[in-house]
């Protein structure tokens, strides 16, 4: 065993996620130097967890099948998603692309849009989810169930300029699941081969692959049906026009007055003027033509911390990780 697969292993404790050989071998962390203990991990029924963590078998199993029903009302809102115009690609993300879901979980995805319609994408889905009861609003501290809104990027700006293991392993792990314009993928990839230098076996895995081992339904998931690509089609037709620069311009401004003005906001960034604005302790809050993004309450530093307590614990602090951020 090398270094590269107990950081994967410690990492993936803290998630409470014991991992199988397939998931170890394309997920696990850069190579290093081999290890002269062997005895830190377990492994049974093909999981692979440190000694003394067997009790997390049951948990990703109890997990997986909590996440089969939330995996069906992401699907759903999905597609009413595909007749939203300049949506080009969504990922499930977070805990919900793990199938490691508890109870309260809500249903993370990250959603590319056309550049220069981002605004008005964002819009147009927050409004028909909201109508149907299947979004979480930004009010709800706990949100079972609903689809989060909390990241949406362009598909001239994929790449992801925050590096740690992480965001390696979070953007790693996206699964899509309404997909528009396939070579999206593999430009989301590419514009993110940073992850490499974390993850060398890094890609977006196929549906069939991600598929395996998880709760994911296999019906579902895939392209826009012919009628909503239509209505879709027909829609980005009409706002592809003077019309839609105008929604856009107006939508932005209502957007960003909203985004400002709540406190969430203020607890990250510190302050109403900027709307790109660097995180504080871990969250994230950015608003701009390229990226919106609202994680102000990102486990990500708490995880680090805890990643960092147990390679300490095992006498390896030369494997912790840098918990300050600056983007």
């Amino acid at each position: 065993m090398n270094k590269g697969i107990l950081k994967t292993i410690v990492y993936y404790d803290c998630l409470d996620y014991p991992l199988t050989g397939e998931e170890l071998k394309i997920f696990a962390f850069k190579n290093s130097h081999d290890l002269k203990d062997n005895d830190l991990i377990e492994i049974v029924e093909g999981f692979h967890f440190l000694k003394g963590r067997s009790d997390l078998i049951r948990i990703r199993e109890k997990r997986k099948e909590l996440s089969k029903t939330k995996w069906e009302k992401t699907l759903k809102a999905v597609k009413w998603l595909g007749v939203i115009p300049y949506i080009k690609l969504i990922f499930a993300s977070g805990s919900l692309a793990l199938s490691n879901t508890d109870k309260e979980s809500d249903l993370d995805v990250l959603i590319v849009a056309k550049h220069g319609r981002i605004w008005l994408a964002r819009f147009l889905a927050a409004l028909l989810l909201g109508l149907l009861g299947l979004r979480r609003k930004r009010h709800q501290r706990v949100a079972p169930d609903k689809i989060c809104f909390n990241h949406f990027i362009t598909d001239k700006s994929l790449y992801i300029p925050r590096k740690s293991i992480y965001t390696a392993q979070l953007y790693a792990r996206l699964v899509p699941i309404l997909v528009s314009d396939e070579k999206l993928i593999n430009d989301f990839c590419e514009a993110n081969s940073w992850i490499k230098e974390y993850i060398p076996k890094f890609q977006i895995l196929p549906i069939r692959r991600a598929n395996r081992g998880s709760s994911i339904p296999q019906s579902g998931i895939g392209t826009n049906s012919k009628f909503l690509k239509f209505i879709k089609n027909i829609s980005e037709k009409i706002l592809d026009t003077k019309l839609g620069d105008w929604l856009e311009s107006v939508l932005r401004k209502y957007q960003l007055r909203r985004i400002n003005s709540y406190h969430l906001t203020h607890k990250v960034s510190g302050t109403l003027s900027v709307p790109n604005s660097h995180a504080k302790r871990g969250g994230r809050v950015k608003a701009d033509d390229e990226s919106l993004e609202f994680h102000p309450d990102s486990p990500e530093l708490k995880i680090l911390e805890n990643y960092n307590k147990k390679m300490i614990e095992l006498g390896f602090e030369d494997l912790t990780e840098e918990t300050s951020f600056d983007k």
